[in-house]
């Protein structure tokens, strides 16, 4: 009788995986790898090999961090669209920090990260306290940080306002070298930042899946009512959700300036609606409530393993964003028709 129990408690998780969305979503990634592999060699080109796989993975870096942002966000009943400005602004101040006024990279990150929370926290007061939509609070907020970009691109340039800050021999030795690694370095054959990326990703899987926080995120997303009789407060994880964002925000727009060597005025600027399309489709619902951080990986891994494919296979890349918003329309269609059916098998 133990062992049938075993059987039978086996043969249901493995029924569990197979009907999940990550597994779902990790078979559309390998039926992609096929067809690009197969089409790549019939234009006299090569999908298949690790390079390309490598590239997929470092492409991944800068939306991943706006990804898990928007995931946490969505979860939660809200949604950021203010976070690449945020991340682009975040990357500015470093840049000027560290170009500009000779700060050390750790204070200027520190810097950075830092001015980002803080547009965090005023876009959780616009919804939390003058219940602003989370939409039209973020977008006005989106505005606004590439509005202050210009002025610290004015600081950090003797020329005046300025589209980037590069770094120059004016620049900290030292700083530059930090930087330049956190960029473009490795540990062993591992980018340093796909490695971070990588430690993100499961960190806030297990956040959101396996501890009470990620629980009252789930609550507060799927039934606020419940949330509060059930005595969560809203107001203070709201402001937790968005000054998380934020700085993930201000993480990506870390990667960007040390990739680059420089802030840059239009850095992040076609990332947002990317992170929010592969939360989307890695099951994160538009509506909040569920959803986790694998399915938003792969979500992730599958658009950018299309943007790159299609550059293998020598399709216009203006096809690939064309594809991207249909992709979105895609995701957004089926997370409705999956609450739609959800709906109707409570009796709602």
């Amino acid at each position: 009788m133990v062992n049938m129990n075993k059987e039978g408690t086996k043969n249901k998780g493995i029924s569990t995986m197979l009907r999940s969305k990550v597994f779902t979503l990790a078979l559309i990634f390998v039926a992609l790898v096929i067809i690009f592999s197969i089409w790549s060699r019939l234009v006299g080109n090569n999908f298949f090999q690790m390079s390309t796989f490598l590239n997929i993975l470092t492409s991944l870096v800068l939306t991943a961090f706006l990804t898990i942002g928007a995931g946490c966000l969505l979860i939660g009943g809200h949604i950021d669209l203010s976070m690449a400005a945020i991340g682009a602004f975040g990357g500015m101040v470093m840049a000027t920090a560290i170009e500009g006024w000779a700060i050390p990279w750790y204070a200027a990150i520190i810097l950075g990260l830092a001015l980002s929370a803080a547009f965090g926290a005023l876009n959780a007061t616009l919804v939390s306290v003058f219940h602003f939509p989370s939409f039209i609070a973020t977008l006005g907020m989106m505005y606004m940080a590439k509005g202050l970009m210009y002025m610290f691109s004015a600081f950090g340039s003797p020329t005046g306002a300025s589209t980037n800050i590069a770094f120059t021999g004016a620049s900290p030795a030292a700083s530059v070298k930090v930087m330049t690694f956190i960029g473009s370095g490795s540990i062993g054959p591992i980018p340093f930042n796909v490695f971070v990326m990588i430690i993100f990703f499961v960190v806030y899987g297990i956040l959101i899946s396996r501890t009470k926080f990620g629980m009252r995120v789930m609550l507060l997303g799927g039934n606020p009512v419940a949330a509060n009789l059930a005595g969560i407060k809203s107001r203070k994880m709201t402001y937790i959700l968005f000054i998380n964002g934020a700085v993930l925000g201000g993480i990506s727009g870390l990667f960007s300036t040390a990739r680059l060597l420089q802030g840059n005025l239009l850095a992040l600027n076609t990332n947002q609606f990317t992170g929010i399309t592969a939360a989307i489709l890695g099951g994160i619902s538009f509506s909040g409530g569920s959803g986790g951080m694998g399915g938003a990986f792969v979500g992730l891994l599958i658009i950018n393993t299309f943007t790159i494919g299609v550059g293998v296979v020598k399709v216009n890349p203006f096809w690939a964003n064309a594809l991207s918003g249909l992709l979105l329309i895609v995701a957004l269609t089926i997370d409705f028709l999956s609450q739609m059916r959800a709906k109707k098998s409570i009796g709602v």
